[in-house]
């Protein structure tokens, strides 16, 4: 890794934790604000946790299948340049390409405001199995921005090849629960969703979600904004996102999570997968040369108990 790079990850607080997760480093920054980890296996943001609370993002410590396209539970994953199973390739992984290879460490800085900045880069052409798999040239960036309100995740694809890319994707956000059961996701009512645990078919929200168990569906042009609401750890999580037509909704519940190999039997009840996406309906093309961007930013704040009830 670049020593200047090193260097001014060192100056920010912060470290790297060799070898740590898939045989790739971590990037652990340590703020008065906060503390936050980022694998450079798959780009993952890994733990956020500001100062005096929680982590934000859940972590399973289930680590699934050691081989080259083994799911783990945790942080933020990117699902790119496919959501879900590959339409043409059963063999494919789920959800892409971009969670199961190392990224690189681009930059490090802070913002004009003060706020941490981390940018991890991927290139195809640097890795042949994602030429192999996917024969279009690309290059993702994700700038991270952190700071004791929250963090941002920017994230851009660039198409380098000369014939149209389609894309589906996801920032596949766990968030951390204290129950899931009692967590509400306001923000969504009214909006036609896709229902995967029920045949696909299409239906209409009615108010807020809640409980958050076992749930697999696909919110077609959705609001910018909602908000966890988690009445055992009593705070807030506001979502916001841009560049995203699509929120996708997921949680195992019980019977689902036991079957699965890669997760144990109880993390269904510690997490709610909120998901900031452009998916099925909503999936894309970026033309030849052109580049996509897909923003969520998350803040954390106090529940008030009226607002277990309230919907945004």
């Amino acid at each position: 890794m670049n020593g200047q790079l090193i260097r001014e990850l060192e100056a920010l607080g912060g470290d790297i934790l060799p070898a740590s997760l898939r045989e790739c480093d971590e990037i652990v920054i340590d703020q008065p604000g906060f503390k936050t980890r980022i694998a450079l296996w798959g780009g993952h943001l890994v733990s956020f946790i500001p100062t005096g609370q929680e982590d934000v993002l859940f972590q399973s410590s289930n680590e699934g299948a050691k081989t080259r396209f083994g799911r783990r539970h945790f942080g933020v994953p990117v699902c790119w340049p496919w959501f879900g199973a590959n339409e043409k390739h059963s063999d494919y992984p789920a959800h892409g390409l971009a969670r199961y290879f190392r990224w690189e460490l681009a930059e490090v800085g802070r913002f004009k405001n003060d706020d941490v900045k981390i940018v991890l880069r991927l290139a195809s052409e640097e890795h042949p199995l994602i030429e192999e798999m996917w024969p279009q040239a690309f290059e993702l960036r994700q700038v991270f921005r952190f700071s004791a309100d929250g963090f941002s995740i920017n994230f851009s694809a660039a198409n380098l090849s000369e014939k149209s890319m389609p894309v589906s994707e996801a920032l596949h956000t766990y968030f951390h629960v204290g129950d899931n059961k009692t967590t509400q996701v306001h923000g969504l009512d009214g909006v036609i969703y896709i229902d995967k645990l029920d045949k696909g078919e299409r239906k209409q929200q009615k108010g807020i979600v809640s409980p958050f168990e076992y749930i697999d569906s696909v919110y077609l042009e959705s609001p910018d904004v909602c908000e966890i609401h988690d009445a055992s750890l009593q705070r807030k999580i506001i979502v916001r996102s841009k560049g995203s037509q699509s929120t996708v909704l997921w949680n195992p519940g019980p019977e689902l999570a036991k079957k699965r190999s890669d997760m144990e039997d109880e993390d269904y009840r510690r997490f709610v997968c909120v998901e900031t996406a452009n998916a099925m309906n909503d999936a894309y093309d970026i033309k030849p040369g052109d580049m996509h961007q897909l923003r969520v930013s998350v803040s954390v704040e106090p529940l008030e108990p009226a607002e277990t009830t309230e919907s945004v």
